[in-house]
This record gives structure tokens, C-alpha cells and sequence, in this order.
């Protein structure tokens, strides 16, 4: 059952109870760091023992660790190879953990009984971040505050904003700045599955990231962006050089997401207002904008309702999944070939968003699983107009511990559950070193609309 915010200290039964917060005290904030990790997340383990105390996660490579390129990536070494998954889910036993899955696994369960599963390993709580992402959230820790009824953030930078939060807004703001390196590079593809079990190479494409809301050297203004991307396609040939341009606001009261494409043969750039959304990506043909990472743009659409913490078995410490992205897919398969898939115990924020009255869109609910160590979402369900599950997303996410940071924004399944297509976005591309980071930051105008014509010249 729902744990309401943990009754491990006299905090925790006054959040259950029903105590009226209307803001961060000194005293909730005083236990980060203690009771409660820097982040906050609850740092002891649960009372069985299932869930491990966290101790700090792993900050740097492990033995054996030698990647492509000096500045990190791929391939990791899994801390976890040798390890036994502690139970297998199947069908035929589900309803035993189906209040532990996310609404999605239980259908791939239902759907194929007999072959897909869901194995649980033993659970690691292996986030590490910089020390400044820590210092900052505890230092700064009452001055962040949503603004306007997108809603937008303001006062903050370089921290986790409501490492203690009250609202679904707040959670959703930690999942949208939760911590990344401050400029990146990296090589990526995109798989699409069929309902057949054919699968096909969609894309591959180079990226150039910033997020100058991680910047530590930056002071806080009101438009400073926490993403900005610069993506071009490098395969398959008839698309090679296309590109697209995306800046997100901190300020989302004030300023709008942009968007920018660029196409060699018409040889111009253009707005792309159409990037957001319920709008399918062209892409994939499957996902929609804001779904991308789990959820992408404006919270001006839903209301964010935030039901409480929740023990739940997720995609976690996926290695294996990020270092077979091919093997993964087995023909004929209308899923995921589970033994490339890990499935963890951890403690998760779980947000339902509600369709607002008047409001269009092809969901009707959407419900996100949020990792309480590093904020980024672990599993995602959108629910359509009947109320039956849509769209299903496990994020299979690990720690790149030479940065260190928790990979989470980069590699996904999307099952369209009405359909029975599939696509997988964000793993390792043709270089095979995945996401890196540069020793100096992008040059001065990067992410403009000028210089998506220079990077698309086939």
C-alpha cells in the first residue's frame, strides 16, 4: 500500500496524518542529509530488509571499467553480472505482485504468458551525484517556488528544487531538472517493432546537450533554460542530415518550449510549434512529445495530483539493456526479450495527472513512477479516453558512476498497448560510446536556429 511519506520519524506521521505544509519548515529541512539522503529520499532501508539503507551509491568506475573514450561512456561494466534474480513474475503467479507493477507490465504479463516475465534482482541503491547537486539543494533549499499556472520555477538553479515536496507540480519540476551534466555529447538509436515482431533500425543520430540550469558557475535568471538540444540524423541515408533544434525554460510561466527543424532538401529552418504534446512523433510513429523521457514540456494541460510514496518493483541498474540494444529485440517477439531486462524493489513517488476539464488531449491519465533516490522516472503509463492503459514506457536506467550520474534520460521502450507497436529510443549508436562529456563547454551560439544548417550539410 501506499507508504504516505514514510512514518519513520515524527515528520513523516505528521505527512501521513494529514499536517498542513504549507511550505518547506526549517525543521523537514534540517533532516536532509540525516533521516533523509541530500536529495530526499528516506536514507534507511524498509523494515524487511528488501530495500537497503542508501550509503552514498557508486561515484566512481568499478574494476574493469575501460571505455571507448577518454570522456566516459559506453560500454559499463555491470557491477551486477554474477548476480540471481531473487523471484521470477510470471502469469501465472501475478496477482500476487500486482499491486507492486506498473499498470503496463501487468499487461505485457497478461498479454504474453508465455514469454515475457519479469525477473527481480536483488535491489542496489546505487545513485551518486557531484557533491554540489547536494550542497546546493540543502543550502538553498527554501528558496525555489512555482510561479503561474504552467506552472514555472523560480529561485533556483543547480539543485534538486523540493527535495521534501508537497505537490505533483513540485515532483514533476525535480523529474524535469533532476541532475545532468551541464554540456553533452552523445551518439544514439531508435528501434520500431511492428505487430508482427519485425524490428527496424529507425534512426541514428548525433546530439549536442546543454543544461545551464547545471551549471555551477551560473547564477539564477529568468531565462535560463534546462535543456537544449541540438539533434541530427546521420541514418538512415534518405534522412542523414535532418536535424531539429529544442530549448526548454526554467520559467515555463513566461517562456515557451521552442522548437526548430531543419530539413537538407528544402534547405531552410523552420518553427515546429507542433513538437508538444499529443503530436506523434514522426520518429518513432509511436510516441508522443510528451512522453519523451517519460514527460516532456508544459504542465499547463493536466492536474498533478501526488498519491504519496510506494514500494514498486521497476526497471533499475539496467546494464544489460543498455549494452545489448539489438539482442534485446529477438524476432517474432512482441516485447522486450526479458533476460535482457533487470527489475529492482526501490521506493517510488507516485504522481497521477488528470486530464483538466475543456482540455483536449488523447489521454485521459497519465501515471508516473518516480524514482525517490534521483528523481527521474522509472515507469510511465498514459491511459486513454476509456481509462484503459495506452502507452507504457519502462525507463531502464543505471548509474554512469565515471561522471557520476544516473543515466534515466536516454533509453526507453514505448508500447503503444492499443496497437501492439513498439519503439526504442536513446541506445548507444554506431560510435557505441553513448553519452559524454565534454571537457569544455559548447560554443557560443550552439543552440540557435543558424547553426542547425551547418551541422545538416550531408
Amino acid at each position: 500500500m501506499l507508504i504516505q511519506k514514510q512514518m519513520i520519524v515524527a515528520f513523516f506521521a505528521l505527512l501521513s496524518a494529514g499536517g498542513a505544509l504549507a511550505a518547506t519548515t526549517q525543521n523537514s529541512a534540517s533532516m536532509l542529509g540525516n533521516e533523509l539522503t541530500p536529495l530526499g529520499a528516506i536514507k534507511a532501508g524498509n523494515s524487511n530488509g528488501t530495500i537497503p539503507e542508501w550509503e552514498g551509491g557508486i561515484c566512481e568506475p568499478v574494476p574493469g571499467y575501460e571505455p571507448k573514450d577518454a570522456r566516459g561512456g559506453h560500454p559499463y561494466v555491470d557491477p551486477f553480472a554474477d548476480e540471481s534474480p531473487r523471484f521470477t513474475i510470471t502469469a501465472s503467479n501475478l496477482d500476487q505482485y500486482r499491486d507492486q507493477l506498473p499498470e503496463g507490465t501487468v499487461v505485457l504479463l497478461e498479454r504474453f504468458p508465455d514469454t515475457y516475465r519479469v525477473d527481480v534482482f536483488p535491489t542496489h541503491r546505487t545513485v551518486c551525484y557531484p557533491e554540489y547537486v547536494y550542497e546546493n539543494t540543502i543550502k538553498n533549499v527554501n528558496k525555489p517556488r512555482l510561479v503561474g499556472d504552467a506552472p514555472g520555477l523560480a529561485d533556483s538553479h543547480a539543485q534538486i528544487p523540493f527535495p521534501i515536496p508537497e505537490t505533483g507540480q513540485e515532483v514533476m519540476w525535480n523529474v524535469l531538472v533532476r541532475y545532468a551534466g551541464p554540456n553533452e555529447i552523445s551518439d544514439s538509436i531508435q528501434y520500431l517493432g511492428d505487430t508482427a515482431g519485425y524490428v527496424s533500425l529507425v534512426d541514428a543520430n548525433k546530439g549536442v546537450e546543454a543544461r545551464d540550469y547545471w551549471d555551477n558557475s551560473l547564477s539564477y535568471e529568468e531565462e535560463m533554460t534546462f535543456w537544449e538540444l541540438i539533434q541530427t540524423k546521420v541514418a538512415p541515408a534518405s534522412q542523414a542530415g535532418s536535424s531539429q533544434l529544442r530549448i526548454q525554460y526554467i520559467r515555463a510561466d513566461l517562456y515557451s518550449p521552442k522548437a526548430y527543424v531543419y530539413i537538407p532538401g528544402q534547405r531552410r529552418v523552420r518553427m515546429a510549434p507542433e513538437f508538444t504534446y499529443d503530436t506523434v512523433s514522426t520518429a518513432s510513429g509511436v510516441l508522443l512529445f510528451d512522453e519523451i523521457n517519460g514527460f516532456d514540456g508544459k504542465m499547463d494541460k493536466f492536474d498533478f495530483k501526488l498519491l504519496g510514496r510506494k514500494e514498486m518493483i521497476v526497471p533499475y541498474n539496467a546494464y544489460r539493456r543498455w549494452e545489448a540494444p539489438r539482442e534485446a529485440f529477438n524476432p517474432g517477439l512482441l516485447h522486450t526479450d526479458p533476460d535482457a531486462e533487470r527489475w529492482e524493489l526501490h521506493r517510488v513517488w507516485v504522481v497521477e495527472a488528470t486530464l483538466k476539464e475543456g482540455e483536449r488531449h488523447t489521454q485521459s491519465r497519465k501515471k508516473f513512477y518516480v524514482d525517490e533516490d534521483s528523481w527521474a522516472i522509472l515507469a510511465y503509463v498514459g491511459f486513454d479516453q476509456e481509462n484503459e492503459p495506452h502507452h507504457y514506457m519502462p525507463i531502464w536506467a543505471y548509474q554512469e558512476y565515471e561522471k557520476p550520474t544516473f543515466r534515466s534520460n536516454a533509453v526507453y521502450d514505448l508500447y503503444d498497448l492499443s496497437t501492439g507497436a513498439r519503439a526504442s529510443t536513446g541506445l548507444p549508436g554506431p560510435a557505441g560510446t553513448g553519452y559524454l562529456w565534454p571537457d569544455e563547454p559548447h560554443p557560443p551560439g550552439t543552440f540557435t536556429p543558424g547553426r542547425m544548417t551547418g551541422r545538416g550539410v550531408r
